[in-house]
This record gives structure tokens, C-alpha cells and sequence, in this order.
């Protein structure tokens, strides 16, 4: 059996590089001057939300592929994956509510004018559940 020079140079597939953990961990960057100890989380539990509602997105579409080629079994089974990470995105919420009001009043300031309002995953999240009002995708 042959091996490529390509496939014979490349490194073996290691967890850190398949999730570019490097890259990945690099992204939480609070901006409050003095550090504010529970910005690190709000970032953190906010990436997790858009990674989440990605996921959400991308499994909606393809169960509404599913459905119109009458795959309706595989099409419930990703609706039902949706609703169990709605339930962790509820659960999640509880971590959130560990940080203090002052706490959070600390760096709110340097979020301004951001909101989640502003996710647009949240929004295509809509739209693809039904809730089509395209004003919001803007």
C-alpha cells in the first residue's frame, strides 16, 4: 500500500488541533480596565450561546430538508437534539445568575451599545423557526 508524502509529513490528529483550542481559547478578551473578575464568565457563557444557537441553525435547516424529502424519523430526531440544547441553554442561564448585580454593573459600561439583542444567530434562529419578520435580520 502506497502512503503519500503528504499524508506521511502531516502530524497525527491530536484533540488540541482538531478543535483549534489554541485559537479557540484565545477569543475571550474582556475589556473593563481594571479587570473585572466576572466579565471572564459573561464572555465565556455568551460565546457558549452562539456556539449553541450555530448548532441550532445548522440542525433546523437540515430537518426542514429532511421533512421536504419525507425523511420525517430523522428529521424529528434533530428537532428533538434542538430542544434538549434549548434546555441547556436554560440551565445555562444559572450560571450566569451567579454574578451580582454591582458585579455586573462593574463592566456593563464597556458593553455599551452591545446587547444580545444584537445576535444574529438568535435572529436567523427565528427565522428559521417560523418567526420570519426580516426587519430583524438588518
Amino acid at each position: 500500500m502506497a502512503v503519500s508524502v503528504k499524508s506521511a509529513q502531516r502530524k497525527p490528529l491530536s484533540y488540541k488541533g482538531y478543535l483549534k483550542l489554541d485559537e479557540l481559547l484565545s477569543l475571550q478578551k474582556p475589556l473593563s480596565k481594571p479587570a473585572q473578575h466576572d466579565e471572564l464568565l459573561f464572555v465565556i457563557a455568551h460565546q457558549v450561546y452562539e456556539l449553541w444557537f450555530k448548532l441550532m441553525v445548522d440542525e433546523l435547516e437540515t430537518a426542514i430538508t429532511l421533512m421536504s424529502s419525507g425523511d420525517l424519523y430523522e428529521a424529528a430526531r434533530l428537532i428533538r437534539r434542538v430542544v434538549t440544547i434549548q434546555k441547556v441553554l436554560i440551565q445555562q442561564l444559572e450560571v450566569l445568575e451567579t454574578i451580582r448585580p454591582t458585579d455586573f454593573l462593574k463592566f456593563r459600561s464597556v458593553l455599551s451599545p452591545a446587547s444580545g439583542f444584537q445576535s444574529l444567530q438568535f435572529r436567523e434562529l427565528e427565522f428559521v423557526s417560523g418567526q420570519k419578520e426580516e426587519k430583524f435580520l438588518d
